[in-house]
């Protein structure tokens, strides 16, 4: 009885410290639609699987592996597309192929 009590409480804490805040979630809703879309998003989901699944207003749509895969695309964002966004992005096992809003293409080596 003790042991399951002692369970239940230690699955409680480890899902409150690993959860993020609303603010925290915004924040990346907000990131993604400037960093992603140069537009507002329609959509943004996190699966149990940790990949991001975005939908842009201008039906642009986007899978990121992760959070640092997200920081790392707006960096690319910011230093190849000047901040416009992308048309289309994928994330290679070696590189980065992508499209910036305006048909600007890149392969960058991870």
């Amino acid at each position: 009885m003790i042991r399951n009590i002692l369970m239940l409480i230690t699955t409680a804490v480890i899902t409150t410290g690993c959860s993020k805040s609303v603010d925290e979630r915004a924040d990346e809703y907000t990131e993604a639609s400037f960093t992603l879309c140069g537009s507002k998003v329609q959509s943004y989901s996190q699966g149990d699987d940790g990949k991001i699944r975005i939908l842009c207003e201008n039906d642009s749509y986007f899978l990121v592996k992760d959070q640092a895969s997200l920081a790392y695309m707006h960096e690319l964002n910011g230093a190849y597309c000047k901040g416009k966004g992308f048309s289309a992005f994928h994330e290679r096992s070696r590189y980065f192929t992508f499209t910036c809003e305006g048909d600007r293409n890149f392969n960058i080596p991870k």
